[in-house]
């Protein structure tokens, strides 16, 4: 299995006078421009993206200090993300402008990987300067960074990894970093599975930092990505699904309108929580590492630019694409064909006018048989779960490229309806006055890799019903795997975006199969636990345990059994080899129990430990 990363061709930059750069994620006004986290991985850097839905977004703007007067050379690292996908004409174009006026270049173009375009060249005097992003078509522009310079000896570097990145001696980069408290456990990923880990743990006295790359928690179940959160509570021994209940959504479909994903409640559930630091809008890219364990997690204040090393004992993983695992070198498997992919679902509704869309030479010609029709609930029309793309490319080094893909099919899709009649006998006025309201920008990913635990839970266990004696949380969702339909396969050759969901039997949505603890932690990084689509199972037992309220539940079993291991200074695997019975009490506390502090907590377990049997 391998994760490429882009190779760093200039990670020692020498400091060029009159060299300066600006992260456009940074930008003081962002306009209507968004950040996009999602593939610092694979090209390095956050970036704004100008997601309009055809209509060209509010202009992001930024003062910065020129420290040297100069004819300036300016580039812009971006890419042509249509070209990327062989299409022949280019989407997401847009300019830089220098105190309100455009640069001659027009950006975005012709350029098929990631790169630094020129922009142009303009006389700068020292002092304070408005740096401008101008989107020209509300189709997905995107801004990594903007890079001055003076010096005509000078070269834009080449790729790098975020963390090589810090070491380019160009004044606005990130660099310097900042050592955190030491926290008993630190959450990466503010998904369900984090959710129900940091609060679980920090209410049993651990100090917990949660770490996320978003402005927003949730994860899938945000109003970001808008999957409704699935998974039942059957009648179980332990109270796992207490906390989880205090935050769910309860969306009428997915997706649906922001609101239905009570982002605000999610946030208002760790803000009431004294025992965690929240790092949201932080990006983890890296770890450090010793003797074998995580020791930290190194993490980028995404709009600050500032970098934190984030210390603490215990670690989870709740990241879903198993970042954490990877890092640390933990033992992993990813299915290398065939996997679940990334959907970007979308939505629409009728206005009380006509409403025109811009057809574009880049998108593909569909007509009603490439598509199916993104059909009307609830008084609004959306593109559900199965537009869903990515089955055989890599999840992590083609995950822009698989996101790019919805984003094509979705714009084309609604081209066909809108400008050429697909669907027309669908809607009395034949979509004349339907609106594209909403296509998610963040994707929502079923499948990357799974960290090995001490069990790998297969298929067969969960059908043949296996017992293990340290069953924890109910999985109550079918066994559900996606593939692609036959009949919309070839619609963009050699790319389906539409999936199938074949449902297997063997898991009863009222009573559940219980999930081992054992697959909850790493079999060979001592401090590292997960929670998340990310666990120790095989292909089929993903297909069940993969839904948020289930996610949620590992989360509140993750931070029990972290608390536990910090009151009794052992590691994860010690919980399952010699306190499996002190934890399942935990298990079994009421969400809302409360304890201050850890030493608090050993005291109450050591109490109960003394006191007589009856």
């Amino acid at each position: 299995m391998k994760f490429l990363l882009p190779l760093c061709l200039s990670a020692a930059l020498p400091l060029h006078a009159g060299t300066f750069l600006v992260e456009a994620e940074q930008f003081a006004d962002k306009g209507g421009w968004g950040v996009d986290t999602q593939f610092i991985e694979t090209m390095g850097s956050p970036y704004l993206i100008a997601h309009g839905l055809g209509k060209p977004v509010a202009d992001a703007n930024t003062e910065v200090e020129v420290k040297e007067a100069g004819n300036y050379r300016v580039w812009v690292r971006t890419i042509d993300w249509t070209k990327r996908l062989g299409q022949k004409d280019s989407a997401g174009r847009f300019q830089v402008s220098i105190d309100g006026k455009p640069l001659v270049a027009e950006l975005g173009k012709d350029d098929t990987k990631w790169t630094w375009q020129p922009a142009g060249k303009v006389d700068l005097k020292a002092g304070k300067v408005k740096v401008g992003l101008k989107d020209l078509t509300g189709f997905d522009g995107r801004a990594d960074a903007v890079l001055f310079s003076s010096d005509e000896s000078f070269n834009p570097p080449g790729d790098a990894t975020f963390e090589e990145r810090t070491a380019w001696k160009i004044p606005g980069v990130p660099s310097a970093i900042e050592d955190t408290e030491n926290y008993d456990l630190v959450v990466v990923g503010g998904g369900y599975g984090g959710l129900g880990a940091a609060i679980s743990a920090a209410r049993m006295g651990a100090k917990v930092a949660l770490i996320q790359n978003r402005k927003v928690l949730g994860g899938n179940g945000s109003s970001e990505i808008r999957v409704w959160a699935m998974g039942n509570y059957p009648p179980s021994e332990y109270a796992l699904s207490d906390i989880i209940k205090e935050f769910e959504d309860k969306a009428s479909a997915s997706p649906a309108p922001a609101k239905e994903f009570v982002d605000d409640k999610k946030m208002d559930a760790v803000k009431a929580e004294k025992n965690i630091t929240l790092f949201l809008g932080h990006h983890a890219y890296g770890l450090d590492m010793k003797d074998g364990k995580i020791a930290s997690v190194k993490a980028v204040d995404v709009e600050a630019g500032k970098i934190k090393r984030v210390n603490g004992r215990l670690f989870a993983d709740c990241t879903g694409h198993g970042f954490i695992g990877l890092w640390s070198k933990a033992d992993t498997e990813m299915a290398e064909k065939g996997r679940m992919g990334m959907s970007n679902m979308w939505m629409w509704e009728n206005q009380a006018e006509p409403v025109k869309f811009p057809e574009q030479p880049w998108m593909v010609k569909f007509t009603a048989d490439n598509f199916p029709y993104p059909r009307i609930r609830h008084g609004f029309g959306h593109a559900e779960w199965f537009w869903e793309s990515g089955y055989d490319d890599h999840p992590i080094n083609d995950l822009e490229k698989i996101r790019d893909l919805n984003l094509l099919a979705s714009f084309s899709a609604w081209n066909s309806i809108k400008n050429h009649g697909a669907y027309a006998d669908r809607d009395p006025k034949k979509h004349e006055n339907a609106a594209l309201t909403w296509l998610a920008y963040v994707g929502g990913t079923r499948e990357t890799v799974q960290i090995l635990g001490d069990v790998v839970l297969s298929g067969e266990d969960i059908v043949g019903k296996k017992e293990f004696n340290d069953a924890t949380v109910l999985t109550t969702w079918s066994i559900d795997l996606h593939y692609p339909v036959d009949k919309y396969k070839d619609s963009i050759p050699g790319h389906p975006f539409i999936s199938r969901a074949v449902h297997g039997k063997g898991v009863d949505k009222n009573v559940g199969y219980p999930i081992p603890y054992r697959t909850l932690y790493s079999r060979n990084v001592p401090n590292l636990f997960m929670a998340g689509r990310n666990i120790s199972v095989g292909r089929e037992a993903l297909g069940t345990i993969r839904v948020m309220k289930t996610i949620g539940m590992m989360g509140v079993t993750v931070g029990r059994a972290a608390a536990l291991a910090t009151a009794r200074d052992c590691m994860p695997r010690d919980i399952y080899t010699k306190h499996l019975d002190e934890v399942k009490t935990l298990w079994k506390k009421p969400g809302k129990e409360r304890v201050e502090n850890i030493d608090e907590l050993r005291k109450s377990l050591d109490d109960k430990a003394k006191a007589p049997t009856l």
